[in-house]
């Protein structure tokens, strides 16, 4: 749709051919021209700043002694009509100029991100830009994303490239689990042989903060600590000797150890406000004998704030914020259900009666420097999440939100996260909660790519908690990534989930590809038809996967060569979408063979032969694309992480087909005691 150069109207929004992400708070369209992409050819600075980064459209752009038309204006200012915030500005369009104005030199650098955005859109859609006036600020003060490399690592390009995605939409925080792939200084047996070195990192920190992007690190302690408590050399600082979780709280190596850690990380993030310790999910202290007198004294919640004001000092005294993850507290006190589950599945004044004493009796040993950070995968309106927040606030102690752009699933994640996102942000919002963190948990260890529509929607609505619903975030998010041409496919994730939590369990008669309890059978030739009949069920959604799989091709394909931009976004899923329906077709051609007729057995096992060689090629072509952009093997040097999580089973990518490579093998064993 083309847009009149002569407004004559006003209005509160802009034509739907522009699609900002996040979503603008205040616009008012004015009468008068507007701007046309290509008009502007210049850039005026007013006031004593450094030119912000910024992006292919405006970078060209050269800088100009005075103003005029065909000119972008950045002002920084204390007008009183400016937002009080940093980080808003007021852009302001008309008779082909642009003038951005900001209290700050963030507000005018997203200032110039929006329109970089604008004049994306103008040109993709051949419209003109109206004459208007944008006021636009955020909700929530800090707006974190989640690198986690625990079980991979990707090429520094491809962290460069996701931090210059991330400042267009307006993130202004990373938080970066290095777990062991830091190249540790002072600890060198922790980093694995291809860490990042503490000189890249810094590097990188610095080339984010030009972004108004602040990078700082997450080392796990007191549980999560099997990259470290894996090595021989600290095995005497175990909680529990036969397990590598958790570190003890009482010994002096603890502290000794994550000290130094904790000081390569901050040399690899110079600058930077917070130092994320972890702290969740321990189940294991309280054990072993020098724990085991303050436990039984005073309870293993003690022990945790033992720890706790350890490593709060300790960030405090190196000028560093302390961030924690929440659960323990509420676990130790007996209201950590209360946070997951419906209240009429609880009981949740009684056990808010209980545990409320049990967090106020050691209230005055919580560290006050610290930041708690109230964690939820769900859409977080549990009365129990909500009463954790307010309690937080009640007595003074600063918190933030944490949700995730996925959870734990393999390949991609198999849930639809951006109403969760949506939720929780809106959660924040009402009670007054200034910080959020959009995790993307590695325990799965999918491509970060499968993590992006949720990271986005994290920036849209950690702005703008209010500005859109689900299906025009939806709208914005395939324009903004892709291109105008692209907003149709709002179905695509949703297909793909479909097809990949079938992927996860199809060969497995129980359980899933995590915890993998019973292996698929295969048919019996004595007894035709049985095999079938018996997994009438699976072969149905089988045969329903392999015609989605062919909707979803033609239409990854489709925006492929509609797409603008990002391609490799979409030649990934494409990927993925082939590699899942391999087991699907492994089983319809299962079927074929489950027959009396000889010659439609016979052809059956054809069909079982050219699944499996598809299943190779496919296989292959997917580590392929992950290899564009991460490693997809370790050296082999590294000492093996081994536990829980279905990413540490090896050093490669295997631990992605374990459940294949099992029935595939049953599979030929088969094929050579059936065919003549």
């Amino acid at each position: 749709m083309l847009i009149s150069a002569a407004v004559i109207s006003l209005a509160d929004k802009l034509p739907d051919t522009f699609q900002i992400i996040p979503k603008l708070r205040k616009v008012e369209i004015l009468k008068g021209h507007g701007l046309k992409f290509g008009v502007l050819k210049g850039i005026v600075i007013k006031g004593d700043f450094t030119r912000p980064v910024m992006g292919p459209i405006l970078a060209i752009l050269p800088e100009k002694e005075t103003e005029s038309k065909k000119i972008l204006t950045l002002v920084l200012s204390n007008d009183e009509s400016l937002p009080e915030s940093g980080e808003g500005y007021v852009l302001k369009i008309e008779a082909g100029r642009a003038e951005i104005k900001s209290r700050k030199e963030a507000g005018l650098f997203y200032g110039c991100q929006t329109m970089e955005q604008l004049l994306e859109d103008a040109r993709d859609t051949g419209s003109v830009i109206p004459a208007c006036r944008i006021k636009d600020y955020p909700d929530l003060d800090y707006r974190a994303i989640h690198i986690d490399v625990k079980h991979h690592l990707d090429t520094m390009k491809y962290y460069y490239e996701s931090i210059d995605r991330l400042a267009r939409y307006k993130i202004n925080a990373i938080i970066f689990e290095f777990e062991d792939k830091l190249r540790y200084r002072r600890r060198p047996e922790v980093g694995a042989p291809q860490a990042m070195s503490i000189d890249e990192v810094a590097a990188m920190t610095r080339y984010a903060r030009r972004r108004h992007i602040e990078i700082s690190p997450l080392i796990q302690g007191l549980g999560h600590a099997t990259f470290i408590l894996k090595h021989e050399k600290y095995a005497h600082l175990r909680e529990d000797p036969e397990s590598r979780w958790a570190f003890c709280p009482c010994a002096e190596g603890t502290y000794e150890v994550l000290f130094d850690l904790y000081l390569d990380a901050f040399e690899a993030t110079p600058g930077s406000r917070f130092l994320h310790v972890g702290g969740d999910e321990i189940g294991e202290i309280g054990k072993c004998p020098r724990c085991k007198p303050l436990a039984d004294k005073e309870g293993l919640l003690a022990l945790n704030l033992l720890w706790l004001k350890r490593v709060c000092d300790f960030a405090r005294e190196h000028d560093r914020i302390p961030i924690f993850w929440d659960d323990m507290l509420f676990k130790y006190a007996g209201v950590w259900d209360s946070m997951w589950r419906d209240e009429e599945e609880i009981e949740l004044e009684k056990l808010w009666s209980k545990g409320e004493p049990v967090l106020d009796s050691v209230l005055e040993q919580y560290p006050k420097n610290c930041v708690y950070m109230r964690w939820n995968y769900t859409l977080a309106r549990q009365a129990g999440n909500i009463r954790a927040l307010e309690w937080f606030k009640s007595r003074g102690l600063q918190a933030m939100i944490a949700t995730a752009a996925q959870n734990v699933h393999p390949l991609l994640p198999q849930d639809d996260r951006v109403n969760i996102i949506q939720s929780f942000n809106r959660l924040a919002k009402e009670k007054g909660i200034t910080g959020m963190l959009c995790t993307a948990w590695d325990d799965s260890s999918p491509h970060m790519e499968t993590f992006w529509r949720g990271l986005i929607a994290s920036a849209e609505f950690s702005w703008f908690s209010r500005g859109r619903s689900l299906e025009e975030y939806e709208t914005a998010y395939l324009q903004r990534e892709f291109g105008p041409e692209c907003i149709d496919a709002s179905d695509m994730y949703a297909e793909l989930f479909k097809g990949v939590s079938f992927w996860n369990r199809a060969l497995c008669a129980e359980g899933n590809r995590r915890n993998v309890k019973k292996i698929m059978d295969l048919p019996d030739s004595g007894n035709p038809g049985t095999w079938s009949i018996r997994h009438k069920e699976r072969l149905t959604l089988a045969s329903q996967q392999a015609l989605r799989h062919e909707r979803l091709k033609l239409q990854l394909k489709d925006l492929y060569n509609k797409a603008l931009r990002n391609r490799y976004h979409l030649k990934l899923h494409s990927a993925i979408n082939d590699f899942q329906v391999t087991s699907a077709h492994l089983l319809l051609a299962l079927k074929a063979c489950d027959s009396s007729d000889n010659l439609a057995r016979t052809s059956g096992y054809r069909k079982v032969e050219r699944a499996l060689e598809n299943f190779e090629q496919t296989w292959e072509n997917l580590k392929n694309i992950y290899a564009e952009t991460r490693f997809i093997s370790y050296p082999e040097d590294y000492i093996p992480d081994r536990y829980f999580h279905l990413a540490s089973k090896s050093e490669d990518l295997s631990w992605m087909v374990e459940v294949e490579k099992k029935y595939h093998m049953l599979v030929r064993n088969w094929l050579d005691s059936n065919l003549p």
